[in-house]
């Protein structure tokens, strides 16, 4: 009798730690943009006279061009998209190796951001080691910009530059997107200046006057959610690529529970009233989706689908996650700066296996 009392409390003990640990889903806890200062007033910037000469070839000489001109040599772009900072995202995801965006306002090219490794980033080369970076990148603690008769200057934390380095050249800037684990090159945007200033990446002081804030209608920033949402899944797979993993297969139900959960973790934050922002696990089984594996990462506070994805592979338990093995499908959900990104192992269908 007491041996069969010992097998039960054994049994339960298991059961219990089961419940508590179970390994077939993983919530990695919600990764944070790193904190920047409201921008501050200087009564004076000295300007910076060092002036790198604007590269020659590559993705970048199409900065200030004509959207014609860009079309002339890329092809019209897979998908037209909104963005919180007036201009237009143009996606080229067609081959994942070429990967770009390319950012359009008033039809000229205003940025042209890249994570395929056989797109043109001259002077840089998707893959380049942040050693050779720094051997022939000036890099700067400070980059300072002038756009009308405003002056602007970028502060660079000790993280930003190990993961995120800012170069200027002669009127457009280079921002340098480094996977700090592989000490390798990810991504690269060009941009112009006021690009830079609306982003606002890195802590910044400025003389005369801010920008005025763009502020997207309801309408519109629900479609800015859903292009951010696309970007993400477009990105997750670029980058698993780059790291030997198969690219992940969009799940429409999924996607729908990722973006409630952004939406309601963002009104958690932000509302008075008690929102209740259920598990993973909890959200999986309530919608009877049936998994093997599951993981999650999420993310506030980035400005758009890039620099969220940036974030989670310099973060060592998001970057596990999106580059795992275990999974084949993924759904995503966007509500303004919050970022949901789910990941499923599903059994292929009998058409699939076919």
């Amino acid at each position: 009798m007491k041996n069969l009392l010992r097998i039960m409390i054994f049994l339960s003990i298991i059961l219990i730690t089961f419940f508590y640990f179970d390994s077939s889903i993983n919530e990695n806890d919600i990764l944070e943009a790193p904190q920047k200062a409201d921008p501050l007033p200087a009564q004076e910037i000295i300007e910076n006279p060092l002036a790198i000469e604007r590269p020659g070839e590559g993705i970048s000489v199409y900065i200030g061009e004509s959207s014609e001109e860009w079309v002339d040599d890329y092809g019209q772009p897979a998908r037209i998209e909104p963005s919180a900072f007036g201009y237009e995202w143009w996606i080229y995801n067609q081959s994942y190796s070429n990967y770009k965006m390319v950012g359009v306002k008033d039809q000229k090219v205003v940025q042209v951001y890249t994570a395929g490794t056989a797109t043109d980033a001259a002077p840089y080369s998707i893959g380049q080691t942040i050693e050779d970076l720094y051997r022939f990148t000036i890099i700067e603690d400070e980059v300072t910009v002038k756009y009308g008769t405003n002056i602007y200057t970028f502060s660079l934390s000790a993280e930003d530059r190990e993961t995120r380095l800012l170069v200027s050249f002669e009127d457009i800037y280079a921002q340098l997107y480094i996977d700090e684990e592989d000490g390798m090159l990810e991504a690269v945007r060009f941009m112009d200046a006021e690009t830079l200033i609306r982003h606002q990446p890195y802590d910044m002081m400025y003389v005369g006057n801010l920008l005025v804030p763009i502020t997207p209608s309801s309408a519109l920033q629900a479609s800015i959610d859903k292009a951010n949402a696309k970007q993400v899944v477009d990105l997750t797979n670029v980058y698993r690529l780059h790291h030997q993993q198969k690219p992940l297969i969009v799940n429409a139900a999924v996607t729908m529970l990722a973006e409630k959960h952004s939406r309601n973790v963002a009104r958690q934050n932000f509302s008075s009233e008690e929102i209740e922002v259920e598990s993973l696990q909890e959200r999986l089984e309530n919608s009877r989706i049936v998994y093997e594996q599951a993981a999650e990462n999420t993310a506030s506070q980035y400005y758009d689908a890039a620099e969220a994805v940036h974030g989670w592979i310099n973060s060592e338990d998001h970057r596990d996650t999106l580059y795992s093995s275990q999974f084949n499908q993924i759904g995503v959900g966007v509500f303004g700066k919050y970022y949901t990104q789910s990941f499923l192992k599903q059994e292929p269908t009998k058409a699939e296996k076919q």
